[in-house]
């Protein structure tokens, strides 16, 4: 359970865990992925770490499919990134523990990426990066890659709601949530390590956490008794 320290240094979960690592575009999920789990930034397939994490950006398909479809258009086969992007993740439930970007906007996304869980057995939890607009728009440039302003419209307004409502514990988020952590970009940035402890360990209450720019904690996330 959470113990108070200097800074947030990390989250350990239980080895059968789907972690979401949700925001808005440019919030810095795929940066965080790589400065934790050593990802390039330029992989086409799901990462596996020596620690058996399997690591699932939406970048991966993008990069796999561009090869073929890089004359058309990429809005016109945006969907087929989404599709293969959750095809990816329901075949890396294999027992060990997953990783995955996903901007947690899309409700629909969110229930059957629940429902994948259910079926699997894995407990999902959440990490959420809270970004302000301008914070988005700086990370969207410096990655390159911008989403149009009426796609970044959409997705404040449904994060805005998403926070809102998720203030109220992780079962807001989704149903089957066993965990929440929202942090700002800066707490992000500190967010030093993420293990999976195996599932032998004694375990610990379920809870939920939120932190805010002020808070101050060594997080740790682990499953019910």
């Amino acid at each position: 359970m959470p113990t108070k320290d200097a800074l947030v240094r990390g989250a350990v979960y239980p080895r059968r865990s789907l972690v979401l690592v949700t925001g808005v575009p440019g919030a810095g999920k795929s940066t965080l992925l790589r400065r934790l789990f050593g990802l390039r930034g330029d992989e086409e397939r799901t990462v596996l770490t020596a620690d058996g994490v399997r690591v699932i950006d939406s970048l991966q398909s993008r990069y796999q499919l561009r090869p073929l479809l890089r004359l058309v258009p990429y809005p016109l086969w945006r969907w087929v990134v989404h599709v293969l992007h959750l095809a990816r993740v329901a075949a890396a439930l294999r027992g060990g523990p997953v990783v995955v970007h996903d901007c947690g906007t899309r409700r629909p996304v969110r229930m059957l990426l629940a429902l994948l869980c259910r079926l699997r057995r894995y407990e999902v939890h959440v990490l959420m990066i809270d970004a302000t607009p301008q914070e988005a728009l700086t990370g969207q440039n410096a990655r390159g890659r911008r989403v149009t302003e009426r796609s970044q419209r959409m997705h404040s307004r449904r994060w805005r709601e998403l926070r809102a409502a998720t203030r109220h514990g992780p079962a807001a988020f989704t149903p089957s949530a066993r965990s929440l952590l929202a942090l700002d970009r800066r707490r992000a940035r500190e967010l030093a390590w993420m293990r999976f402890r195996p599932c032998a360990d004694p375990p610990c209450p379920q809870h939920s956490a939120t932190e805010s720019p002020s808070t101050q904690v060594e997080l740790v996330i682990s499953d019910p008794p």
